[in-house]
């Protein structure tokens, strides 16, 4: 009879992220070797080879980890006793440390979400990752949903797809390009008296992309149209929810 396995496949699992989290901050996000997740998680590299076949398999599974994350806290979000247009403004107020999983979590963003990338990843990771992606959309659209059916936003049915994809769009635009360059520049220049706000994962109520999205969103037809008050009162609700 052969011997039982020393750990569980979810044991398994779990020591080869831990250890691929391990592994890539030692080095980085290109240079990580899988016998180097071996060696930290303990196990053999025909264990590894079980759970992820290639080095895009590894960077995918942890991207598909870190938007499970996000989802969990994005669902705070949306859960808080705000108005419809409040609880947009509050997914872009909060304190992005809260959902910042690893270290390396805007690299890993920027290396994922790339065609050549795709190409290379196993069948089922990409499939998981996809399908988390696709979960997060579904609960934004089903957040909206709520709000045209209450009459919340007036325009029912007909506006929802357009605020979803431009409030995404701004946030993604926003996140993953000017403040991931800012921070680059700053470590380039060796700035280190940029400002608190620069070197903060929390937006000031009067930042641009704040101003912006408040703009966009007050174009729809809300019930009841956001204010810097009302921006403010998201602030303290976020507070109270320990994610600001």
């Amino acid at each position: 009879m052969a011997p039982a396995p020393r750990f569980s496949a979810e044991e398994q699992e779990r020591l080869i992220i831990c250890a691929a989290i391990k592994a890539i901050e030692e080095s980085s996000l290109l240079d990580f070797s899988m016998s180097a997740i071996a060696k930290l998680a303990g196990l053999s590299m025909g264990s590894v080879y079980k759970f992820v076949q290639c080095k895009e398999d590894v960077l995918i599974a942890l991207a598909t980890r870190m938007y499970k994350g996000r989802q969990s806290v994005f669902k705070k979000v949306l859960a808080l006793p705000l108005t419809t247009p409040e609880r947009i403004i509050a997914t872009s107020l909060l304190d992005f440390s809260k959902v910042h999983m690893y270290t390396f979590d805007n690299q890993l963003e920027s290396i994922v979400n790339t065609e050549a990338m795709m190409k290379r990843c196993s069948d089922r990771w990409l499939t998981q990752m996809r399908a988390c992606g696709e979960q997060c959309q579904t609960m934004f659209q089903q957040f909206l949903q709520t709000a045209a059916d209450s009459g919340e936003l007036i325009s029912g049915n007909r506006d929802i797809t357009e605020i979803n994809v431009g409030t995404w769009s701004l946030s993604v635009g926003y996140f993953q390009t000017v403040r991931l360059l800012q921070c680059l520049q700053n470590d380039l220049n060796g700035n280190i008296d940029a400002s608190s706000e620069e070197k903060s994962l929390v937006l000031a109520t009067d930042n641009a992309h704040i101003r912006t999205m408040k703009r966009l969103v007050n174009t729809y037809d809300w019930q009841k149209k956001i204010s810097d008050d009302d921006i403010e009162k998201v602030c303290l609700h976020l507070v109270d929810a320990e994610l600001r």
